[in-house]
């Protein structure tokens, strides 16, 4: 009788733990946006890395300083992916970026003078 009070108490506490848990989680697009940029990487017949072109990025209602910022983010991404080893190999690879920004940091792109 005591094991069944116990199990029954400790799925209880196991249920509240994973209730509580999935009440704080957040859905990023409540306070994000998410954008996809397309990039190619040319690769060396002697593995090294040639040049590295942001071919697309996918945004509508961005203006050009914004789009600006994700290019370059998205260029430096695109470097930290060529050290990967599927992307070492000589050829050209095709690679999709997704760059998730809060919408205060989104709008504050626009708003930055240099």
């Amino acid at each position: 009788m005591k094991i069944k009070k116990n199990t029954a108490l400790v799925l209880l506490f196991a249920l509240f733990g994973i209730g509580i848990t999935w009440a704080q989680q957040r859905d990023y697009r409540r306070d994000s946006l998410q954008f996809k940029i397309y990039t190619r990487l040319y690769v060396n017949p002697m593995s090294e890395l040639d040049s590295i072109v942001v071919k697309k990025v996918f945004c509508d209602f961005c203006s050009e300083k914004q789009k600006q910022a994700l290019r370059e983010e998205a260029y430096r991404r695109s470097i930290i992916e060529s050290r990967s080893y599927e992307n070492r190999k000589p050829g050209k690879h095709k690679l999709a970026i997704y760059i998730r920004l809060s919408k205060v940091d989104f709008k504050a792109l626009n708003e930055e003078d240099e």
